[in-house]
This record gives structure tokens, C-alpha cells and sequence, in this order.
């Protein structure tokens, strides 16, 4: 319920700010110092919102490995689609799909362990 509130709350401060800020700015120019009060209420509701959008980025971490696939191979077994060469690049295959690797030198068909992963290369060892 609070994750729902929250967004909701998200949502409509920027609209709310950005219209109490115009309508600030049509104040001040039609007739002076009321508007002033308006338009600093407006960007003080966006800056809260930007406040609670930099928090909620924070708080909505569940998934740390969301986007980096190769980090969740680290420790799988996986086994070799294409011979990997003494100081060489191959290939094995990893769950659903096939990934470059370096490392132990090894034929296809072994099967070697991910002990690393940089970008979409893995490093594999020995079992």
C-alpha cells in the first residue's frame, strides 16, 4: 500500500509544482507579490519530488543484478561450443544462450566453471 502511495504522491507533485509555479510567475506579472508565494510553493513541491524520487531509486534496489546478466553466471557450470585457445576467446553455453569466454584453455564439450564475468565476457576454471 505505501509503494502505491508513493508513486501516486510521485506522480502528482510535478504536475501540482509546475502549476502552482506558473501560476506564480501569472501573478507576479499581473500584480506583484502574491504571485511570489505561488511560484516558490511550486518549485519547493518539485524539489520535495525530486527529494522522493532519488529515495525511492534507493529503496526499489530488490533486484541488484537486474540488467547484468553475466553477473548471475558467476559459479554456474557451463559447457564449451567453441575451443577455448591458450590466451585465447571462445565460446560456451550458459543457461539460455551462448557467451564469450576466456581462460582455461579447453575443447568443446567440457564443461568449466564462470569464476568471473567483465561485460559480456566470462572467465571460466577448471571444475
Amino acid at each position: 500500500m505505501f509503494v502505491w502511495l508513493l508513486a501516486l504522491v510521485s506522480l502528482v507533485l510535478p504536475v501540482v509544482g509546475v502549476g502552482l509555479a506558473l501560476y506564480g510567475l501569472y501573478l507576479v506579472l499581473a500584480n506583484g507579490a502574491q504571485g511570489w508565494l505561488w511560484a516558490l510553493s511550486g518549485v519547493g513541491l518539485l524539489i520535495v519530488d525530486t527529494i522522493i524520487d532519488r529515495k525511492w531509486a534507493f529503496w526499489n534496489r530488490r533486484e541488484p543484478a537486474l540488467n547484468r546478466r553475466t553477473d548471475l553466471l558467476i559459479g554456474q557450470v557451463v559447457t564449451v561450443t567453441q575451443a577455448i585457445p591458450a590466451d585465447g576467446r571462445g565460446r560456451v553455453e550458459a543457461g539460455d544462450g551462448e557467451w564469450t569466454a576466456e581462460g582455461t584453455e579447453a575443447e568443446v564439450g567440457e564443461r568449466l566453471r564462470v569464476s568471473q564475468a567483465k561485460n559480456s565476457v566470462l572467465t571460466v576454471e577448471r571444475l
